[in-house]
């Protein structure tokens, strides 16, 4: 057909609808027929001299299935420039040859979807190209170079052509209806595009209009009028699921299929809700009037009837005069066979019809298809009085009513792939379940077992058993979130495949030694033994590291997985030797295996049915937490005792073996201690790692700082109070002797006794230790006392003259009056001596040398604490 101009006759003669209706064209359409290389339509244009460099096409599109492509518009002007011009489509992909060169950057993907009506523009200028979909941009980007449309080609509608009007393959076909198709010699406004796409203008192209021209029509094609609004219409039909059920079980049946039990919200949606239903009056509850649900309930609030959905009230009701009947058993709704709406129990087995969008579809994995939109199923029909699964391609699932099976058929061979036999017939073959192959099937031979599943879980949710979709984070955390319980089924966390060696480490990033990440948690300190000079501690070992040889599942970022004891003994794991055990024995309370992070998760394959999600092993880091109780040996250095500071340590060692493979990181670590830091004797500080004395060794140290306070009570004020008790004794009257030396021997014998019970309770060394030297000073002190009041009251008794002897009543001359009296001066002279001399011991010698013995005895602690670094 030659298209010039548009004429009044041309338009009278291509229009048939009335004002306001579109011209809709029907290709390829039904679901068993096959795509045929005949059917399609076509325009000739033979303006030889008209070039245009700028032009719009706008067109809509609603397809029935996909294909390998599936050409919109084909443009040829020889059969060397075949594919002059192509838009289409790879599934939900778009495709675009513009002058020969395939829009690299056109290859996006668009909101298309079966059964639903899209809207498509190309914009061309000289020097852009744009691609709409839904009045929005997909694409769009610069022309390498300026080009342009001669209007002397072949224009096809439907095909590909891979020559001049020719060339066609049945691959290559488009399988649906094209309406308001429009060719432009110009640029559309982006404005004009939209409205285009929201129905606000009727298209008319000034070089192409559908509606008006007539194209030539090529095998069996048929069109019809309809509504311009319909194109914007949504897209929905009603599908009756024809087998008897409670209002819960219909409910739920739409949901797993993805869709929502039919609630018609209009007039219009109610009449063809109620189109719908009558093919079926005669299978659901054959005799009664009461036979279908509709998706309303007023079980939360007695008149008040919600949308079973959505919780929302409806707007738009249908009851028969008289009903709703009202009462606390009457919640659900159903429909009567005039159409009209009546109330009844939700315990009544009738029919449920579920709503299903153009946009809700069910993905069937565990089959080997060439691309992801063959995995993509919907509802669309019946077969066999029963709802059929339509594959977005070629396949369809269907009820064999004969052979009372499901089975998986390829519409364009008409051979039935697998099969599947439900115990329930009113089941459907919704969720895992075990097919038998009925031919070769991905590698299977025939009459072998497939597991397949159908559901409407995306890629990145978890699928029940029964096809309902979970999140990944409710996946194996030991609670029932799937109402079969099979998200806690198959709960392993290691993945790994025939080549893994568990007795061989795993290498380090980029082949380098494997770095063990070291932890040491200190639990408790359970025994301080002086005398043996040990430890008996509790503690938890955990190193980490990453093993690029593993993969993981069912990962948790809020906790760590636990791998179970059977997988462990199926991994590497390291061995930690302790090295400085009193005994060489150890006993562990217990081990554990976790994957401490869930880093990197990698969707599984999408045609896979299992829909775990996969952690490379290379950036998830493992632990091994292994708890011990043990007795370790500690070098007690008691020099300063009481003021002591005890360094012990927890020495760990990897295998010899492991030299040159396997190394402790040096740069990180964890060391912590969570016990009591006050114990009885000691305060515990500075719990940390020594610098490490090589790659292979590894020691904690804790420093036990002992509490004073206990020790100088039980050592220092009793043997400063035995010293004041043994010092008061110099102030006794210097007559009664027997009291300072009875009081001075005994001070000395107590503080001996104090000194045997303490040292008993120390560790036996060669080397004098501070308190064994205070004691010294003590005693040496005490022993000096009692010198000093034996020797003191001998001098006195020396120096001082004795009385001449009575002989009988003597005549005393006045000279011997005399001597007395002198004698008499000479004794208390004497006494005053020794007065003198104890009380100058007493008060400027001996509290002058303990106060400087004191004195140096501090200074000597404090500088060997500041020594050893402790102050």
């Amino acid at each position: 057909m030659e298209i010039r101009t548009r004429t009044a006759a041309a338009r009278e003669r291509g229009s048939g609808g009335d004002e306001g209706q579109v011209k809709v064209y029907t290709l390829q359409r039904g679901v068993w027929t096959a795509p045929s290389i005949d059917i399609y339509l076509a325009y000739n244009f033979t303006e030889q001299d008209r070039t245009i460099s700028s032009f719009t096409a706008c067109y809509w599109i609603r397809e029935e299935r996909f294909n390998n492509l599936s050409p919109h518009l084909s443009y040829a002007l020889t059969d060397e420039k075949s594919n002059y011009l192509l838009f289409g489509n790879q599934g939900q992909i778009l495709q675009s040859y513009l002058y020969g060169r395939i829009m690299s950057y056109a290859s996006a993907q668009a909101p298309l979807y079966l059964e639903a009506w899209t809207p498509f523009c190309h914009v061309v200028t000289p020097e852009t190209y744009t691609l709409y979909c839904r009045g929005r941009v997909v694409a769009s980007g610069s022309l390498d170079s300026p080009g342009s449309l001669p209007l002397n080609g072949s224009f096809i509608i439907g095909q590909e052509q891979d020559s001049f009007a020719g060339g066609f393959h049945r691959e290559q076909v488009l399988h649906g209806d094209i309406a308001q198709l429009n060719l432009w010699s110009r640029a559309l406004s982006i404005s004009e595009v939209k409205a285009l796409a929201k129905c606000r203008m009727l298209g008319s192209g000034d070089l192409l209009n559908l509606d008006e021209d007539e194209p030539m029509e090529f095998g069996d094609t048929n069109f019809t009028f309809i509504d311009f609004e319909e194109l914007c219409k949504p897209s929905y039909r009603y599908q009756v699921m024809p087998e008897i059920r409670k209002f819960q079980e219909a409910f739920t049946l739409c949901q797993v299929v993805n869709s929502s039990l039919a609630v018609p919200a209009s007039q219009y949606d109610d009449l063809r809700f109620h189109q719908e239903l009558q093919q079926f009056e005669d299978v659901c509850q054959p005799g009664s009037i009461y036979k279908f649900y509709i998706g309303i309930t007023d079980e939360d609030q007695e008149g008040v009837w919600k949308d079973a959905n959505t919780q929302i009230s409806i707007t738009y009701k249908n009851f028969k005069p008289g009903h709703p009947r009202g009462g606390s058993v009457l919640n659900c709704g159903q429909v009567l066979p005039d159409g009209l709406w009546s109330d009844t129990s939700c315990q009544t087995e009738l029919c449920g019809t579920c709503h299903v969008e153009a946009t809700e579809f069910l993905y069937l994995r565990g089959l080997c298809f060439k691309v992801d939109n063959m995995m993509k199923f919907r509802l669309g029909g019946y077969m066999g009085g029963r709802p059929v699964f339509r594959g977005f391609y070629f396949y369809v699932i269907l009820w064999e009513e004969s052979g009372q099976r499901w089975e998986l058929r390829n519409t364009e061979t008409n051979e039935t792939m697998a099969w599947l036999v439900l115990l329930d017939l009113k089941q459907y073959p919704i969720g895992l379940h075990v097919w038998t192959a009925a031919m070769l099937l991905c590698g299977k031979p025939q009459g072998s077992t497939v597991p397949l599943s159908l559901s409407p879980c995306p890629d990145d949710r978890f699928m029940c058993k029964s096809g309902f979709c979970l999140d990944h984070e409710y996946r194996c955390n030991f609670r029932f979130d799937c109402q079969d319980g099979s998200d806690e089924d198959d709960c392993g966390v290691v993945v790994k495949d025939s080549t893994y060696r568990s007795h061989l480490p795993p290498r380090g990033p980029q082949d380098t030694t494997l770095l063990l990440t070291p932890s040491i948690t200190l639990t408790r300190i359970a025994n301080i033994d002086d005398i043996r000079m040990t430890l008996n501690l509790e503690f938890s070992v955990s190193p980490t590291w990453r093993d690029d040889r593993l993969d993981f599942n069912h990962l948790h970022s809020d906790f760590d997985t636990l791998i179970q004891e059977e997988e462990t003994k199926g991994i590497w794991l390291p061995r930690v030797l302790l090295v400085n055990l009193e005994g060489g024995e150890s006993k562990v309370l217990d081990q554990t295996v976790v994957v401490r992070t869930a880093n990197q998760p990698v969707l599984p394959p999408v045609a896979s049915v299992k829909r775990d999600l996969v952690y490379p092993g290379d950036v998830n880091n493992i632990t091994i937490i292994q708890q011990y109780t043990a007795t370790f040996t500690c070098l007690f250095d008691l020099y300063v005792y009481p003021f002591d500071v005890q360094e012990c340590s927890i020495d760990l060692q990897l295998p010899w073996t492991y030299e040159g493979i396997v190394e402790f990181s040096r740069e990180s670590g964890d060391a912590l201690y969570t016990g009591q830091r006050n114990l009885a004797l000691y305060t515990v500080k500075n719990v940390k790692f020594r610098p490490q004395e090589g790659p292979n060794k590894l020691s904690l140290k804790l420093e036990l700082h002992r509490r004073q306070g206990v020790v100088l009570l039980s050592t220092f004020v009793p043997s400063v109070l035995i010293l004041a008790v043994s010092w008061s004794t110099l102030f006794v009257k210097m007559e009664i002797l027997n009291v300072r030396a009875i009081m001075s021997l005994t001070s000395l014998l107590v503080l001996y006794t104090l000194f045997a019970n303490f040292s008993s309770t120390m560790p036996n060394t060669a080397a004098i230790k501070l308190i064994d030297v205070w004691f010294f000073f003590i005693i040496f002190l005490l022993f000096c006392n009692i010198m000093m009041h034996i020797f003191v009251t001998y001098a006195a008794n020396r120096m001082a003259p004795k009385p001449a002897p009575e002989k009988g009543m003597l005549k005393v001359s006045p000279f011997q009056a005399f001597s007395e009296k002198q004698v008499e001066f000479s004794s208390q002279k004497v006494k005053f001596s020794a007065q003198k001399v104890m009380s100058t011991y007493r008060l400027f010698v001996l509290p002058p040398v303990f106060l400087f013995f004191t004195i140096c005895f501090c200074l000597v602690v404090y500088l060997e604490r500041r020594r050893i670094g402790m102050v």
